[in-house]
């Protein structure tokens, strides 16, 4: 990754107790003046997490978030918040209404832009074509193709971003969208009784928690992620330099100068070995 810019940029992360922020946090920590939010203070696994403010986005009638982005040269929002039993529009509704609120806030406080955690899911049904041999490929232009409730919030407020990033309502917030795809280890012993194509497209979507940082901050601090329209909107699909491809990194690597370092077929060879050797 490269040098820390002489100016730290001030960032506000939100969903800051999570898995995914705990990966970014390290490379955060490092290289910005971080304001962290979370409606609590430790991790999944009851650890603290220091210096994370308690706060409800969905329950803030003081505008307490909105005072914190003040300031701030970029927000990233990685917060979600996961619903109990049978996944519903209703359920799923909320994270929309949590992210039309980051939006809101980013831009009344004069935010210059917004880095989002979305999710593969919001193309997760081109997974079927490709898996019976009909695609090889899907990219971010692909029109998106949720097949559940989640991946569908996360293309609403894709879109949503989309419009905030043209002007049309109130000042331009720029964004990026991120699709992760699989932000885990892959292990051997998950795929015992499953096809061995369930571990290939793990294979396909892995991304280390170093290429995930170096995508998050080359989104952060590129001068420009304006698209062919003129347009502050991208999406980026979040795998590293995995020899086995499935979604496409190409304008992640045009726009940001992203550049994964890792591949999955070397960091889990073990795990390649035995279980494509089953068959």
């Amino acid at each position: 990754m490269e040098p820390t810019p002489p100016n730290r940029r001030r960032v506000v992360l939100t969903g800051a107790t999570g898995y995914i922020a705990g990966q970014l946090l390290p490379a955060f920590r490092e290289r910005y003046d971080l304001v962290l939010v979370d409606v609590r203070d430790h991790d999944r696994d009851g650890r603290p997490v220091a210096g994370v403010q308690v706060l409800d986005l969905l329950d803030d009638p003081g505008d307490r978030f909105g005072e914190l982005c003040r300031g701030a040269d970029a927000v990233v929002h990685a917060g979600h918040l996961k619903p109990q039993g049978t996944p519903t529009y209703a359920a799923e509704r909320r994270n929309v209404d949590m992210a039309a609120r980051v939006y809101e806030a980013a831009q009344a406080a004069g935010v210059r832009r917004l880095v989002v955690t979305s999710t593969n899911q919001a193309s997760k049904w081109y997974e079927r074509p490709w898996r019976e041999g009909r695609i090889d490929r899907v990219g971010p232009e692909d029109y998106p193709r949720p097949d559940t409730w989640y991946g569908w919030a996360k293309v609403a407020y894709e879109s949503m971003g989309f419009l905030y990033a043209t002007g049309q309502v109130g000042p331009v917030l720029e964004n990026v969208q991120i699709r992760i795809v699989a932000p885990r280890p892959i292990r051997a012993e998950d795929f015992v009784d499953r096809p061995a194509q369930d571990f290939v497209r793990d294979l396909t979507g892995w991304v280390s928690p170093r290429d995930l940082q170096q995508l998050y901050v080359r989104s952060i601090e590129a001068g420009s992620v304006a698209d062919e329209h003129g347009v502050p909107f991208q999406i980026f699909y979040g795998v590293s330099g995995n020899a086995r491809t499935f979604w496409s990194t190409a304008n992640a690597r045009r726009v940001v100068g992203y550049a994964p370092q890792d591949d999955s077929e070397r960091e889990f060879a073990d795990a390649v070995a035995e279980v494509l050797g089953r068959g």
